[in-house]
């Protein structure tokens, strides 16, 4: 994996022409959190999560980190964290990468180092998730794609790859094993995602 060159921008308006994946990176980050995300030179911006999401990607990346570590396999789980292509930058709300990939310095990780990915969908940002997202994940040959939704109850629904494309095996509402590419095992609670939320 070779380091990239980053200047630091001002401002999102300061660029002209097409994007690519080291003008995002440099951008600064957004005054309200909203993230930002590149395909194929057209920069996408999502707005900052809401906290049903937050809470729902901590709680998930909680059990995915636990199934890791009981199983002793060399994957890494993130929040958040940059994914890239060539001309691609995804930010998943929950990623699993092979150890290899990152070290103390790393900004991003390249697709092919990507075991998992997991999107949540939210209001703003339902045909990223279900439409756009799982097609370029399953084009990178990323093995397995979880899209969480939250309404009307919360469900995880786990796709794994099939030729260039998802299939789903299963949607989890409750308490259930599920495999993830033959590597490990996660003891998803779904009912568990929004808990502390309660009703709404």
């Amino acid at each position: 994996m070779t380091a990239m060159s980053v200047t630091k921008r001002e401002h999102v308006d300061d660029h002209d022409g097409p994007w690519t994946v080291e003008d995002v990176l440099a951008l600064p980050e957004h005054p309200a959190r909203a993230r930002y995300e590149l395909v194929d030179g057209v920069l996408m911006m999502s707005p900052a999560p809401g906290w049903a999401h937050q809470l729902a990607s901590w709680q998930l990346t909680a059990q995915i980190k636990k199934a890791v570590a009981s199983a002793g396999v060399p994957f890494l789980v993130a929040e958040a964290a940059n994914v890239v292509g060539d001309s691609r930058l995804f930010i998943p709300d929950i990623v699993v990468v092979d150890r290899g990939a990152v070290d103390r310095d790393t900004v991003s990780v390249p697709l092919d180092a990507v075991l998992l990915t997991v999107e949540i969908v939210s209001p703003f940002n339902r045909a990223a998730d279900r439409i756009l997202k799982p097609a370029l994940y399953a084009q990178a040959k990323v093995p397995a794609y979880w899209r969480v939704e939250l309404e009307p109850e919360p469900a995880v629904l786990v796709h794994e790859l099939s030729g260039d494309t998802y299939r789903e095996a299963v949607a989890v509402t409750g308490k259930q094993g599920v495999p993830v590419a033959g590597e490990f095992t996660v003891d998803l609670d779904v009912p568990a995602l929004l808990g502390d939320l309660g009703g709404a």
